[in-house]
């Protein structure tokens, strides 16, 4: 993978170059084309041109790609019609494809997603523009439907960067910028979000068991936010007493007793496991899954678990299977370790017995050397901006709540939000010292 990252580097500095030679053909909101650009080897790029229309057909990038099988895919695109976008992403994905994207080019909009479409990503900062998505003025709707049009939409968007291992933040953000503007993603978004894919990051790969080392999201892995702003799990959860909602509720309060103190948590776990478990793959007696647990609770005695808002997604019929991304950030005082990531996680739980009956999972990204919880700062921060600038309702409400929820989380691994006697519009968080406020809901 390194060598196919050192290749994409290259060819940034490659096509900017040849597109100072090459004439580009049609205007910018033109139908989608292809244009081929040929160097040396190991540096064949095919660029996909114009505005994505919903019938236009991925069809057409896979047989371009069949006959030149070039080395990554590029865009120059305003956006279009997010559902294909989506669908051109998901093309991507299957021909098992990268993407690069440079300033030079335009990538914005619905363009985003069909980038994020790359099983390889690098984007240069500020190549990569992101706005609200509308809907079209051709088709007249009522405010009931446009609704649950853009309830549709927001599962359906939430979903697919899920599948692409993309933080939901990417939704979040473009949600928060209006139609008629755009705004470019800086290095530390593409980054944080797994927008560029990280260089030294392995292939995913299921795992028989967890891992042994610097991974606590897949030892521990079922972590919720209770306000996930996601339309898919609002219009789960609807109901009281549905089974969603309550499978919900109990991933809640397992990410929250998991990032108590070891006692507490491994107190908690005592009690939410069936006598035998498939624990990633392996059927094991509790006792087993315990034991792991308490040893991992004791490498990572301070540790931050929190789904991605919007990932987790929930199927209950007697009983619940569950998943979603949840990301992490652990440390040890007495080693000076950190261990910072997100993973994928997925479990089944029994809601008669109220207990876990099968747990698995796997590692999609680590930051090599974080010293920070920027992760879940980063959460904190979304839900604080939907708290702060959201029309008052049950979503509202549920991203305060989580946001409460999360800052003395970010307190117990020796994170702070703004000193005593600072005036509150210049509170950031830092790692705690003498003078510093220990969080207290708003």
């Amino acid at each position: 993978m390194l060598e196919g990252w050192g290749i994409m580097r290259r060819s940034v500095s490659f096509i900017s170059m040849l597109l100072a030679f090459v004439a580009m053909a049609g205007e910018g909101h033109a139908a989608i084309s292809y244009q081929r650009l040929d160097g040396a080897p190991g540096e064949r790029g095919l660029v996909i041109k114009g505005v994505f229309e919903f019938f236009d057909d991925p069809m057409t990038l896979v047989d371009e790609y069949t006959q030149y099988r070039p080395d990554y895919i590029s865009f120059d695109s305003p956006g279009g019609n997010v559902v294909a976008a989506i669908r051109f992403g998901r093309a991507i994905r299957a021909l098992n494809a990268k993407t690069l994207q440079i300033r030079a080019l335009e990538c914005a909009s619905a363009c985003a997603f069909a980038f994020v479409g790359g099983v390889e990503r690098f984007a240069e900062p500020g190549s990569i523009g992101v706005h609200r998505v509308s809907l079209s003025d051709d088709v007249p709707m009522d405010n009931k439907l446009a609704v649950s049009t853009v309830q549709v939409m927001t599962g359906e968007i939430i979903g697919y960067l899920t599948d692409m291992g993309v933080s939901p933040n990417l939704l979040q953000l473009s949600l928060s910028i209006d139609s008629t503007d755009i705004r470019y993603l800086t290095a530390a978004e593409m980054r944080n979000w797994n927008i560029n894919t990280p260089e030294d990051m392995p292939a995913p790969q299921e795992s028989a068991s967890p891992p042994e080392d610097a991974a606590p999201e897949v030892s521990a892995t079922p972590a919720v936010t209770p306000s996930d702003s996601s339309a898919s799990e609002e219009a789960a959860a609807s109901e009281p007493g549905d089974l969603t909602t309550e499978a919900v509720d109990f991933v809640n309060q397992y990410n929250d007793e998991w990032s108590k103190d070891n006692a507490s948590a491994v107190d908690f776990m005592k009690s939410i496991y069936a006598d035998e478990v498939s624990f990633f793959g392996n059927p094991v007696d509790k006792d087993v899954v315990l034991k792991d647990k308490a040893t991992f609770a004791q490498r990572w005695p301070q540790r931050i678990y929190s789904v991605k808002p919007g990932s987790v997604t929930a199927s209950c019929a007697g009983k619940c299977e569950m998943s979603g991304v949840v990301e992490w950030f652990a440390g040890n005082r007495d080693t000076g370790k950190t261990s910072s990531g997100m993973a994928e996680f997925s479990f089944v739980w029994n809601t008669a017995s109220l207990q876990i009956e099968s747990e698995t999972g796997k590692v999609l990204a680590t930051d090599k050397g974080a010293k920070a919880p920027d992760r879940l700062i980063h959460q904190w921060t979304g839900l604080d901006d939907f708290c702060r600038t959201s029309v008052e309702g049950p979503e509202t409400q549920r991203a305060c709540k989580r946001r409460d929820e999360l800052g003395p989380m970010l307190n117990r691994v020796e994170w702070c939000y703004g000193h005593e006697g600072e005036a509150g519009i210049n509170w950031e968080w830092h790692k705690c010292d003498a003078n510093s406020r220990r969080y207290t809901s708003k």
